[in-house]
């Protein structure tokens, strides 16, 4: 009897890889669910690199002015320049092994719910570095640059629990940013919160004035509320809120007490985000294990970049 020819599903025009199509699948399902998680697109800088393990970021200071008296040279004024140095952290990787005997008894699909947690985690890993960076931005007290201002920490002790504390520390951030001239688009701007600090915002109805705007900045009823001081208002899960300053799962660079930190407020450029690998994933069949070893991965690093930039709400 001849040999069938099977029709190869997962393959490219009968072509190459009998997985490829596959593969794209598995590929399209973790993108689709990093996308869905990632809460941080285009509010810290992001730079690129194709080789290498590190990147300078520039910090430029302030051009002055002054009357000319005729008949003198103008000769042009200096301007301080320094940078920072962003490294890149070891690849971070979502690995799951599914054993053949496990499948075939398994009476459900869980390789898309194994993608989807996959893209989620690691969304969430790099949302939690990033706040971390931007909490670390609002603690710098001198800028890399001469006369550039620092951070600014805003403390209350009802700062977790009183809406009407944490509104006022809104606006007192957006005080601080106009006064050292940070971008007044609110676009540029993010205010993290927990959900349980988030949620005693929109108890308070004299934050969602329809009656004032002629925007509505939210909704009483549906528990949702846009912005305070025209900063956009980001509800997440990624704000650290313990000690972490001996957490050895973490990169030293990251670490630092956040027991007392109740949201961060920061413009894009006070942190940065260095990129060497972008998230990619093998989906690979080991014969000798007998299973499929499915992974997701990406290669970042991050970074505080500008304390000017930043304002950490503390209980403490």
């Amino acid at each position: 009897m001849a040999d069938s020819n099977p029709s190869r599903i997962g393959q490219i025009n009968k072509q190459g890889d009998a997985w490829a199509l596959f593969m794209q699948n598995y590929m399209a399902e973790v993108d689709t669910s990093f996308i869905e998680n990632y809460k941080l697109e285009g509010r810290v800088m992001t730079r690129t690199i194709s080789s290498g393990k590190s990147a300078s970021f520039p910090a430029i200071g302030k051009v002055g002015s002054r009357y000319h008296i005729p008949g003198t040279d103008i000769l042009g004024q200096t301007v301080d320049h320094n940078e920072r140095i962003l490294t890149l952290d070891p690849m971070l990787i979502s690995d799951v092994f599914i054993a053949n005997i496990d499948e075939a008894m398994n009476h459900f699909d869980v390789r898309g719910e194994y993608t989807r947690l996959q893209g989620a985690e690691l969304a969430l890993q790099r949302m939690k570095n990033e706040l971390r960076c931007a909490i670390r931005a609002a603690r710098i007290t001198e800028s890399v640059v001469d006369g550039q201002p620092g951070g600014l920490r805003i403390v209350n002790a009802a700062m977790l629990t009183d809406p009407v504390v944490i509104a006022k520390a809104f606006r007192a951030a957006r005080q601080n940013f106009d006064e050292k001239g940070i971008s007044e688009n609110p676009q540029e701007f993010t205010g993290a919160l927990r959900p349980a600090q988030y949620y005693l915002l929109t108890e308070n109805k004299d934050l969602i004035d329809r009656d004032i705007n002629t925007e509505s900045k939210g909704s009483y009823n549906e528990a949702v509320i846009s912005s305070i001081a025209r900063i956009p208002l980001l509800k997440v899960n990624a704000l650290p809120g313990t000690d972490e300053s001996a957490d050895a799962t973490l990169q030293a660079k990251y670490r630092g007490d956040y027991s007392g930190t109740a949201g961060v407020i920061f413009h894009r450029s006070a942190v940065g985000t260095l990129q060497l690998l972008g998230l990619s994933v093998e989906d690979v069949y080991q014969g000798n294990k007998q299973g499929t070893l499915m992974l997701s991965k990406y290669a970042l690093g991050h970074g505080e970049l500008r304390g000017d930039g930043a304002v950490e709400l503390g209980s403490k």
